[in-house]
């Protein structure tokens, strides 16, 4: 895609470059290639550790049969493949190999007969458009894959992948995010702790993706991408926890999506209104990516008997609701820098 790679160009030909995280968006809805840059102390040939997260790429989804569940992309994902996604890794190396000593995409970051540049697979959530089996059956199986405990059990029984490792809840009496046991352990590096924040039900949670770097003044920084593919509640005991926990956390970017969702009457989905009110919760956030937000197309007999409907919203709307509501005035209330990052697009959070 030029559109990707004038943009990798542009950032690292700046004088001023260096390494920052990349977000690259693989279906235009929910499926990222998370690029995070590797410290100096990593030892590895290259600039980036390279997560796919949540990839569905090959065709529609469906729970039982299509006709009773199916959900379809509205478009057809731009990077479409594992072999797109290694095209992909193998472009931002490239742009970003000024900044690397002896930068060389040679060496695989997991273990076993793979050759390429993905170092993980991330799952957060278990329902089938969040594990599309048909998507994930095409990568190589020694590529680690990260899940929860949900989506761990949907993955192991198809004895694809060999080494599956857990990401843990954070409770409400949490004092510390970085405590050991929190972190999935190897081959998962330790500067990269991905922790899922439990809400109100198991649709309506957050998960925080922590990068721990080394600032430019020699001190540890812990910059934090929120992802919240369908909302959640603000007074769930875990979320205070996070943002209470030690030590503090930078928050970077919020992955949300500006569509509302309801099944039978309630909803699911809380969109720009309770993303909103999440980026106040969090004391704001640098970016804010729309994710998990494309107009989905649902089909099957279960799908409308239950009249699962998505409602497009967009920020001008939430904000005008907030100020219906609130006591502060205009002039009080941030307005947050959404990117909507395109189908096969990229973004650097500087």
């Amino acid at each position: 895609m030029e559109a990707r790679r004038e943009t990798l160009q542009a950032y690292f030909a700046s004088p001023n470059a260096t390494l920052r995280p990349i977000m690259t968006s693989l279906n235009g809805d929910n499926s990222w290639l998370i690029s995070l840059p590797r410290p100096p102390a990593d030892g590895a040939e290259r600039a980036y550790y390279h997560v796919v997260f949540e990839p569905w790429l090959a065709g529609p989804t469906s729970q039982i049969a299509s006709w009773f569940i199916g959900i379809t992309l509205p478009a057809v994902p731009k990077i479409a493949d594992p072999e797109a996604i290694e095209a992909v890794i193998r472009q931002i190396e490239e742009a970003a190999a000024g900044l690397v000593a002896d930068s060389k995409l040679t060496r695989a970051g997991p273990e076993g007969d793979y050759g390429g540049g993905i170092d993980a697979i991330l799952l957060e959530f278990h329902f089938l458009d969040h594990v599309h089996e048909a998507t994930l059956r095409l990568f190589n199986e020694n590529i680690p894959i990260i899940a929860t405990p949900e989506a761990a059990n949907v993955v192991k029984p198809w004895n694809h992948f060999k080494t599956i490792t857990t990401i843990q809840d954070l409770g409400a009496s949490s004092k510390a995010w970085r405590d050991p046991a929190l972190h999935p352990g190897g081959p998962v590096p330790s500067w990269f702790t991905p922790i899922r924040i439990p809400g109100h039900s198991e649709l309506n949670f957050c998960t925080a993706l922590v990068w721990t770097h080394i600032a430019d003044d020699g001190g540890e920084v812990h910059e934090a991408m929120i992802n919240s593919p369908h909302g959640t509640r603000l007074d769930e005991g875990p979320l205070q926890a996070f943002l209470d926990a030690e030590p503090p956390t930078e928050k970077l970017a919020m992955l949300h999506g500006l569509k509302e969702s309801h099944t039978v009457g309630w909803k699911t989905t809380f969109g720009v209104k309770g993303g909103l009110a999440l980026y106040r919760r969090l004391g704001g956030v640098k970016y804010w990516l729309p994710s998990h937000h494309s107009a989905l197309v649902y089909s099957g007999i279960f799908m409308w008997l239950s009249r699962t409907i998505d409602t497009a919203r967009t920020m001008e709307w939430a904000l005008e609701e907030e100020r219906k509501t609130g006591q502060q005035s205009e002039q009080d209330l941030p307005k947050p820098k959404i990117v909507e990052v395109e189908n096969g697009g990229c973004f650097i959070l500087e």
